[in-house]
């Protein structure tokens, strides 16, 4: 049983499209025959699967004027509907689901389930904004508490297996090799899903646009879920001459929007939903850190990035003397990226604790403890408050916890924190913390994948195995 009421949600990616329109010359909408023909657009709605008690649903758009419309629903299905001549601009949507068909539907009807929170969107010629409609059971006509768990919660203590994959592909040959690599995963039949650990490319390739829809065009052709953490050369990096001198923030933004399409929900196939931390007041921009819980265990993801979690200048090779760094900004993001790290840390561990889980997953594409870095006196001290949190709470939850890095390329299986570390303050032994580093880009053109066993009836909860190809 929870100890608070989780939001169940019945489902879905919204897609909101403008349909092109022409102006004037002074801005104004269009005119045909002497009156104004409005610029429209259309909403495309995807519904996840329909509960028992949702027959129909009717959404409420408004903008500058207000379009309703009812669908009915069939339990049990996957259906797309779709809200045309929409008002191009700012929208408030609201949804309600009856229990009753919608012909049979009046003003006195009681919805069965009724929008978690009002959405806020804009629908913009040729851009694709989507949302995640989430509709919660309405208690208000029932006289016990709902206390019904949330999507990206199991109660499942069978055992399961992840593939966990990071720093590929890397070059002409892995991106070549990519969708073989998926589609190798996608054969086994006792992996459930897959976690990327961040960097899709090499850090001295191009951060375009057009190479990160290959990469999720590549992501998409999997028919199993994957969850994806960004990696310091998909935008942290992005500032180097070799890389097309971008603005990393700009490049953050377009991850976000690319990866990150839908907050709540995995990419790849099987319609996986979890948490998101965007879901958090004041940390509404971080898509990206998401958890859910399975086989008894926590999982969760946090943007944790090498390049000592982009704390380097920016633009120290521009060769054109035009670029320069900009220590504000830069320090801003990471300070709140840091925060919302942390607070997502304990999120994790709040949910393992409550749920008496068998053991706790964390995954980022930092390596917090590069061996390579210490000895070449590269700084990781950006790490510091992140490892001191995990040591704190994988100490106090005293059982397996398994910490997920990429980066640095070479397989690495050991316990950082079994004396403590002094590299990063930490004082305390921490002995049931495990850290797995992923094979990465080294295994050129081919690169091998970790099945990550969980098994909450065993002492230990994990074991992996190498899978090279």
């Amino acid at each position: 049983m929870f100890e608070r009421r989780f939001s169940s949600i019945l489902g879905a990616a919204l897609s909101l499209f403008s349909l092109a329109g022409c102006s004037g010359a002074d801005g104004d909408a269009p005119v045909e025959g002497g009156e104004e023909v409005e610029t429209v657009g259309s909403l495309e709605l995807m519904l996840g699967n329909v509960p028992a008690d949702a027959a129909c649903l009717q959404v409420t758009i408004t903008g500058s004027r207000t379009v309703s419309k009812s669908f009915d629903l069939t339990p049990n299905t996957n259906p797309k509907l779709t809200v045309s001549a929409l008002p191009v601009g700012a929208v408030k949507v609201d949804a309600n689901a009856y229990s009753s068909k919608c012909s049979k539907v009046t003003s006195s009807s009681v919805a069965s389930w009724v929008l978690e929170k009002t959405l806020t969107a804009r629908i913009d010629d040729l851009e694709v904004a989507k949302i995640l409609l989430k509709l919660v059971r309405n208690g208000r006509g029932e006289v016990i508490v709902d206390w019904e768990a949330p999507p990206w919660f199991s109660s499942s203590t069978k055992p399961l297996d992840l593939a966990i994959i990071g720093d590929t592909p890397y070059g002409a040959a892995q991106i070549e090799d990519f969708p073989n690599l998926l589609a190798s995963i996608a054969a086994d039949p006792r992996v459930s899903s897959v976690v990327h650990l961040g960097d899709i490319k090499n850090g001295s390739s191009r951060c375009d646009d057009s190479y990160f829809a290959q990469v999720l065009a590549g992501f998409s052709t999997l028919t199993i879920p994957l969850v994806f953490t960004p990696g310091d050369n998909e935008w942290t990096d992005c500032h180097r001459a070799n890389n097309g001198a971008y603005d990393p923030l700009e490049r953050l933004d377009a991850l976000r929007k690319v990866f990150f399409p839908v907050p709540g929900l995995a990419l790849g196939g099987g319609f996986k939903q979890v948490s998101t931390q965007a879901d958090d007041a004041g940390f509404e921009k971080f898509v990206e850190n998401q958890l859910w819980f399975d086989a008894s265990v926590a999982f969760g993801v946090v943007h944790v990035v090498g390049s000592n979690d982009s704390t380097p200048a920016w633009y120290a090779d521009d060769p054109t003397g035009t670029k320069v760094d900009d220590p504000a900004r830069r320090t801003a993001e990471r300070a709140q990226r840091n925060t919302a790290t942390l607070a997502w840390l304990d999120r994790l561990f709040d949910v393992a604790v409550g749920q008496n889980a068998a053991g706790v997953v964390i995954m980022m594409q930092a390596d917090m403890f590069d061996a390579f870095a210490v000895a070449n006196n590269v700084p990781l001290d950006a790490f510091d408050t992140i490892v001191q949190k995990i040591a704190t709470r994988a100490k106090a939850f005293g059982k397996p916890v398994l910490l997920l890095e990429g980066d640095s390329h070479f397989f690495i299986a050991d316990k950082p924190l079994e004396s403590g570390n002094p590299l990063h303050k930490v004082t305390i032994s921490v002995p049931n913390l495990t850290r797995i580093v992923v094979q990465g880009s080294t295994t050129t053109p081919r690169t091998e994948w970790l099945r990550l066993h969980v098994d909450p009836s065993t002492p230990a909860v994990f074991s992996w195995e190498r899978n090279a190809r």
